[in-house]
């Protein structure tokens, strides 16, 4: 046996392509999604909304303080929403001002410069606030006790703003995206296409 043959053997039975491969279906995508991970979203996903390319949950129950927000989101395996581009803060602002249920509130963010002033990092992964669409004129940082951001209502558009942790305002939660089970798209697909022309039989758990 090669040893190409050889270490798809050994991948094969150590079952680590076993949910990546699948050589009926050339030409099509091969990194599937982790069944048992989808299936355990799939219990969870009742009160979250897809708006955009994300899915929410947005809380108009009960207010609560920064801290209280995130912890909240926690419970639904999810964290406070960070939004990453332009084009996610236009569907979620639109989603949100054509409810009249959501106009007159806040939300909390999952952003926060309380580690270092000015500095605003994501509370889900700590890397820096990936896309900002301030208020004019903020951040302000009032009365120096501003390290958390909501959203809020500025002429019919929801817009950014940093606010007291302690306020309390609604949360708005955002799914986790799932994982996929490879990483190496580009060696799963080399791998497959290697399979259909050999002799080698399909993995199986």
């Amino acid at each position: 046996m090669g040893l190409t043959k050889c270490c798809i053997f050994i991948l094969c039975f150590a079952g680590v392509l076993s949910d990546c491969i699948d050589i009926s279906k050339p030409g099509e995508s091969f990194c599937k999604p982790n069944k048992l991970f989808y299936s355990a979203v799939e219990n969870k996903t009742q009160p979250f909304i897809g708006i955009g390319s994300k899915y929410y949950l947005i809380n108009t129950v009960s207010k609560m303080n920064w801290f209280g927000a995130a912890l909240y989101c926690r419970k639904y395996d999810s964290d406070l929403a960070v939004i990453e581009s332009e084009a996610e803060m236009n569907a979620l602002s639109s989603y949100l001002t054509t409810n009249e249920s959501h106009i007159d509130k806040r939300f909390w963010l999952g952003l926060t410069d309380s580690a270092e002033e000015g500095k605003f990092l994501s509370i889900k992964d700590g890397r820096p606030m990936p896309y900002a669409k301030w208020s004019e004129g903020q951040p302000t940082n009032y009365a120096g006790n501003e390290n958390c951001v909501d959203l809020w209502l500025v002429n019919n558009i929801f817009e950014m703003n940093d606010e007291n942790c302690m306020a309390e305002y609604y949360a708005i939660c955002e799914l986790r995206q799932p994982k996929k089970t490879c990483d190496v798209c580009e060696l799963k697909i080399f791998l497959e296409r290697f399979m259909q022309q050999t002799n080698i039989p399909y993995c199986q758990n």
